[in-house]
């Protein structure tokens, strides 16, 4: 068998989605805490991967995280999530803090972001990764800030809608949200959350074909003005959006209330 990887991915700033989880699972089969993907074979004339993964280490990989829901200052940002190996069992914190000193060895930024994990009850853990822009420091956000993020629902119950559905049922209210081809509300990851919200969701917006960027804006500026006034904020990708872009993301989420120490 040999390693499925022949070179070190090269990152595209333009096409993040794609480039950014091929550069950190690059770093992370580096760094012998990967998914450690190799060639079995050949069918068809393409080659068949499998995972090597010695038991009880678990196995890392990179995901794709939202642009929107980047930290400001971020050049490149994902999700890595470690998945334990639950038939010989792993030691959660060690892993996690073996992850996080590789990773950082390299130049990234690491977080134990979103609501701490339970190896009881999870399936699995997820870090926030990113790197920033030359001369941006990155945000100050410390350990414990996402505590009062809500875990994810066990089981479905129509009386409480998640974030998403709490979102899509208030932008029915507003007419800046017909604008355009289509409109969708996604639930997001706790890790993307940023540490004040108490309520985040993921919305994608696709343009009428060929919008451009003004009109885009235009757009946005009037929906964020209108989940403003019932409480929501909103937050776009740092990057320029260019003209007739197939769809756009933006963050939106309600901030908590503020702790009060006695």
């Amino acid at each position: 068998m040999r390693s499925a990887w022949r070179q070190r991915p090269v990152y595209d700033r333009n096409a993040p989605e794609r480039t950014g989880p091929l550069v950190v699972n690059y770093d992370l089969d580096q760094l012998k805490v990967g998914e450690n993907l190799v060639v079995t074979g050949r069918k068809d004339g393409s080659d068949l991967h499998d995972r090597d993964i010695a038991p009880g280490d678990g196995w890392c990989r990179s995901v794709y995280a939202p642009e929107c829901a980047w930290p400001r200052g971020a050049h490149l940002c994902v999700l890595v999530e470690w998945h334990p190996d639950r038939v010989v069992g792993s030691d959660w914190d060690a892993r996690l803090t073996t992850v996080t000193a590789g990773l950082r060895s390299l130049g990234y930024v690491v977080e134990r972001a979103g609501r701490p994990v339970d190896p009881a009850q999870d399936l699995r853990a997820t870090l926030l990764v990113y790197r920033m822009e030359p001369g941006r420091t990155p945000p100050d956000r410390p350990a414990g800030a996402w505590t009062h993020v809500p875990p994810r629902p066990r089981t479905f119950d129509w009386r409480n809608l998640t974030p998403a559905g709490q979102l899509r049922k208030m932008l029915q209210q507003f007419e800046a949200a017909r604008y355009g081809r289509r409109l969708v509300v996604w639930d997001i990851e706790g890790a993307l959350w940023p540490p004040e919200a108490s309520v985040c969701a993921r919305l994608r917006w696709q343009p009428t074909p060929g919008a451009v960027s003004p009109q885009i804006y235009d757009v946005f500026r009037r929906l964020a003005s209108d989940l403003r006034r019932v409480g929501y904020r909103t937050q776009l990708q740092e990057r320029p959006i260019p003209d007739a872009v197939q769809w756009v993301d933006v963050l939106v989420y309600r901030e908590a209330d503020p702790v009060i120490l006695t």
